[in-house]
């Protein structure tokens, strides 16, 4: 699945919402990792990138703990919605 910058940046988002709580697993790790490389800053850059099936479940995971624990701003549920349609 290919994703933009905005939704990278909604991701990364995310993730460090999930790392600052204590629940990064191994693959949100990497994928953060990977996405700090490319992320070009908030919304209207040219960055974008590919997720494989397991990077997808992983930033799943993260968006419905966020959702759980502080709830999804608009950005973050239209993600959620693509992500698992």
């Amino acid at each position: 699945m290919l994703v933009n910058n905005d939704e990278i940046e909604v991701i990364c988002d995310v993730l460090w919402f999930a790392k600052t709580n204590g629940i990064m697993d191994e693959t949100q790790q990497r994928l953060f990792d990977r996405l700090q490389v490319i992320r070009v800053g908030d919304c209207g850059g040219t960055a974008s990138t590919e997720f494989d099936v397991g990077e997808i479940a992983a930033i799943v995971r993260v968006l419905e703990f966020s959702d759980v624990e502080v709830g999804l701003d608009e950005d973050e549920r239209a993600l959620l919605t693509k992500l698992t349609s």
